[in-house]
């Protein structure tokens, strides 16, 4: 049979190169045609977390119209984006791009707004306090690769490399106030990260290109956006940006891309230029007072945070009045909810360990939800339905 399986060092030719993978949990047999961050590339995409990302907020609740974002979206431009990066610089593409796609994997339903929703959950309650301090998606989304997230009927945990993982957990930080990324420790114990300064940078070029690369990616698509939403007009965008970074989103982004490959280029660090930098800073601020907090993207704001908190305490109610659904009678008109819930406490039996409270769980299944779905949850459990 030939030889099909290319060699890392020959696609990828730069000495800074991330060659090979320190490991998995679980080893694994060796794969005759793919990389190993080539086979987490297909991993994360076939996993159910993954595809539940097209229906999850990215700035504006499950948006109608098709050409807003969703969290899908903004993981695919940075995965695309990051690759980019890489392959000028003759980095592991593979291994960016795989970080890029997995990168947001632990966001809430709501976006941002939810993990305050769930950090709200977690600060009233004693039990889940013991095993987490607050919600956050970087640190959370390490947990899913981990331990929650299932490729269809497979068992749950998808046993990426330990790269990816580290990418995933390093990936949020400065906004443009450093235009040097340095990579990060590779002797750090991943599990053992209870926070965002604990997790540091990335430990690899390509985890440092992924987190430069994603508030690229976001800055420019959110004012296309807000433009597209009617929360801003484009002339409302600061001159001296779109004059030095340009107009629309394709624009900004080339113009930093072409920053960060021409500073990174035989670097051993991740950089781009101190005056794209500021630029990229000034257009983050711009949106967080125009686009963030607008009308458009917060007036839900309560009615979802009220919505996720009725959830969790009906959930919670539900889960524990059932024994862990254990005693769980199968009705005609059973809420879809609890069955899909049910279904979720089979799937991971084995997962959880003893110590683990039930409130964690509950926890875990509505971090996974889309918001269409917690809309959905809500209306069938809260709203009064026809009886006849």
């Amino acid at each position: 049979m030939p030889e099909f399986k290319r060699v890392e060092k020959e696609m990828f030719p730069s000495s800074l190169a991330t060659i090979e993978t320190k490991g998995r949990q679980k080893k694994q047999q060796d794969d005759q045609f793919r990389t190993e961050f080539q086979r987490d590339i297909h991993r994360i995409i076939y996993s159910q977390s993954f595809r539940r990302l097209r229906h999850k907020t990215q700035v504006f609740y499950f948006p109608q119209n098709d050409h807003v974002s969703t969290r899908m979206d903004h993981v695919l431009f940075v995965a695309s984006a990051a690759r980019t990066v890489a392959r000028c610089l003759g980095l592991n593409e593979d291994l960016a791009e795989a970080i890029g796609l997995a990168h947001d994997i632990g966001h809430a339903p709501f976006g941002h707004q939810g993990e305050k929703f769930l950090t709200g959950i977690i600060g009233k309650s004693t039990a889940l306090k013991q095993h987490i301090k607050s919600f956050s998606h970087e640190l959370y989304g390490l947990r899913v690769v981990d331990k929650i997230a299932k490729r269809d009927r497979e068992s749950p945990g998808l046993n990426l490399t330990w790269e990816v993982r580290d990418g995933i957990i390093s990936h949020c930080g400065e906004d443009f106030e450093k235009c040097k990324l340095d990579p990060g420790s590779k002797d750090k114990k991943l599990c053992e990260i209870k926070n965002r300064k604990k997790a540091g940078l990335p430990a690899t070029l390509e985890g440092c290109i992924v987190r430069l690369v994603d508030k690229v990616a976001y800055c420019g698509k959110d004012i296309e956006d807000a433009i597209a939403a009617g929360v801003i007009k484009e002339s409302d965008v600061p001159q001296n940006i779109n004059a030095k970074l340009g107009k629309t989103n394709g624009k900004i982004i080339g113009s930093c891309l072409e920053s960060i490959i021409k500073k990174s280029y035989n670097k051993d660090y991740i950089a781009i230029s101190r005056e794209y930098g500021d630029l990229m800073h000034s257009l983050i601020e711009f949106n967080k007072e125009k686009i963030y907090h607008s009308e458009k993207s917060e007036g839900y704001r309560k009615q979802a945070e009220q919505t996720i908190k009725l959830l969790f305490k009906d959930l919670l109610a539900k889960y524990q009045y059932t024994k862990k659904f254990e005693d769980f009678p199968k009705e005609d008109k059973m809420p879809y909810v609890y069955m899909v819930f049910a279904e979720y406490v089979k799937d991971m039996k084995g997962i959880y360990e003893n110590s683990d409270p039930d409130e964690l769980v509950v926890l875990d299944f509505i971090a996974g939800m889309t918001d269409s779905f917690v809309v959905r949850s809500f209306q069938e459990l809260f709203i009064p339905q026809a009886t006849v």
